[in-house]
């Protein structure tokens, strides 16, 4: 009798045993980091732009180095602008992610910046901001007899499509008026636009020049407007046009530049 209890009290040890092992193996990944999510850093993203959408493209990987397959894997999520409006939200659904094994992908996704910038919202296309990704990681294991759930949250900069348009002096020389300006653009950008300088004096447009900028990077350039003019100007317009974005500077003109 002795011999079949303690054969009793061996066997539901064992079952304790097994049971503690399959809880610590089924949980221990989770703390100790063997499955890990990791989300873009603000080097990974590529970004683009064309007819009036942004393109984005934002990698991230995770990693089961637990014990057992991830099933029903799903990544949500939610991405914002500075101030808290939505951009875009969506689900991913990766399934079965057997142990040992990493998944790599993107989260690929557009907003249409051309019709917020017409809906009164310029903020992104002429400052720096950032879009906060807020992401949810859903799983089973343990031949789902564990849920895990976990929310991550990073913040990517954001560039301004037009950091920079600006007028950096004007001179006379060699019968030439002289005008140095600078033009930043984002490096999504691609292509070649035109600034203009228009010279007026009251209404009346004295002189108009232009020059040919390139965009995706810090542009410098000297407008050349040959002197004498018609009338004294006594303001001026630099003007640009970049994709269907438009910037406008105008500068009070010192008499002194045609000396």
């Amino acid at each position: 009798m002795a011999t079949s209890i303690r054969a009793v009290q061996t066997a539901i040890a064992l079952v304790n045993v097994l049971i503690f092992a399959l809880v610590f193996t089924s949980l221990w990944p989770f703390p100790s980091g063997d499955f890990k999510v990791d989300l873009p850093s603000a080097g990974e993203v590529v970004w683009g732009y064309e007819d009036g959408i942004v393109t984005v493209s934002a990698p991230y990987s995770i990693d089961n180095g637990g014990f057992y397959d991830v099933d029903d894997l799903v990544i949500t999520y939610d991405i914002r602008n500075y101030s808290g409006e939505p951009v875009q939200s969506g689900a991913i659904e990766i399934g079965t992610l057997p142990a040992g094994e990493v998944t790599t992908d993107t989260i690929d996704f557009t907003f249409p910046l051309l019709e917020m910038y017409g809906s009164g919202f310029a903020w992104m296309v002429y400052n720096d901001a950032f879009l906060n990704f807020a992401v949810d990681v859903s799983c089973y294991y343990t031949m789902r007899l564990v849920h895990f759930y976990a929310e991550y949250n990073v913040s990517v900069p954001w560039e301004a499509l037009i950091e920079d348009v600006g007028f950096d002096g004007a001179r006379s020389q060699d019968g030439m008026l002289l005008v140095d300006y600078h033009v930043t653009t984002s490096d999504v950008l691609e292509g070649l636009t035109a600034m203009h300088v228009y010279l007026y004096n009251g209404t009346d447009l004295v002189a108009h020049y232009s020059e040919t900028v390139s965009l995706g990077e810090y542009h410098t350039g000297t407008l050349e407007i040959p002197l004498p003019l018609s009338a004294v100007p006594d303001r001026m317009v630099l003007s640009i046009q970049i994709f269907e974005f438009s910037v406008v500077e105008t500068v009070a003109f010192d008499p002194g530049w045609l000396t």
